[in-house]
């Protein structure tokens, strides 16, 4: 039997780390399900699909989960700061797994915390730590700790910026890449290249832009190529989804990159659209850019 301690607790984060490139990417339901620890498997996470991860002979929680759009969703407060709903039954009340939630809380053990933007897919943002709990709002605060600083309302602005930093690291960028590969089935939304290790997550509006959120309506599948040609205005897409590829592109004669990659996209619409309307480029965002994109044509 594996027992709970700050040691073990330790080892299963590095082995996370390691399996997710620190963070970066994410982890599939059945590794986590199947991990083992000194021989002994101990899943990660819940297998019947619960928020909370209560090992039977444990008796503090080892992990909590976040479903995109789930029925149970955190709030992000400040970076590295949530507000993290307890668990309800069916009738409304407080259901018992969060009792070791509680006692993790009360003992300041940190606990894993993964985030699930689709299905069979695991984000691992970090060790948390249940801060404060609000029995009125029914919820906690956790906060990103990892032994080295605590990221709550009275964090200094270093730490602040350290979580910042891991925060957009280890959930935005990997949760944008996931959300928008899934809706185009990993496949560039111009050439239809089906490798998703040579396609990008493309903003449509840049993040730092008012209209740059990391949601899928302003994202597009996109190649390497195809993705600094958007960037770089040598290509448009209109709010109708169709190409537009800048004169000065079209005049160069260099051989069948150009002539296969760009010059033969004009009048052309894109090959790959998500399935789901809502998944589908926003087509203010697209008009914003295409305006920029004909401002330099």
């Amino acid at each position: 039997m594996v027992e709970d301690s700050e040691v073990v607790r330790a080892r299963i984060f590095q082995d996370v780390m390691q399996a997710s490139d620190e963070g970066t990417k994410p982890l599939h339901r059945d590794w986590l399900l199947n991990y083992s620890i000194d021989g002994e498997r101990l899943p990660l996470i819940d297998p019947q699909g619960r928020g909370i991860r209560n090992p039977a002979d444990w008796s503090r929680t080892l992990s909590i989960t976040t479903v995109e759009n789930g029925r149970y969703p955190d709030r992000e407060v400040q970076p590295g700061v949530w507000q993290y709903p307890f668990c309800v039954n069916k009738h409304g009340a407080v259901d018992a797994s969060n009792n070791k939630l509680f006692t993790a809380q009360r003992d300041g053990v940190p606990v894993l915390y993964f985030y699930k933007p689709m299905a069979y897919t695991y984000l691992p943002v970090g060790m948390v730590a249940a801060v404060a709990r609000d029995d009125s709002a029914r919820e906690f605060t956790i906060a990103l700790t990892e032994g080295r600083v605590h990221a709550n309302e009275f964090a200094s602005p270093i730490e602040r910026e350290w979580a910042q930093a891991v925060v957009e690291r280890r959930l935005h960028q990997p949760r944008f890449r996931a959300i928008v590969m899934s809706a185009y089935g990993s496949r560039c939304a111009i050439c239809a290249l089906p490798d998703a290790a040579l396609l990008d997550a493309a903003h449509i509006r840049a993040d730092k832009d008012p209209n740059g959120q990391p949601v899928v309506e302003n994202g597009l599948a996109l190649c390497s190529i195809h993705h600094r040609a958007y960037d770089h205005k040598h290509l448009g897409i209109d709010e109708d989804l169709r190409l537009h590829v800048r004169s000065d592109v079209l005049a160069i004669t260099d051989g069948p990159v150009w002539e296969h990659a760009l010059q033969r996209l004009p009048g052309q619409s894109l090959a790959v659209v998500p399935r789901s309307r809502r998944d589908r480029p926003d087509p203010y965002r697209l008009g914003l850019t295409f305006k920029e994109f004909l401002a330099g044509a």
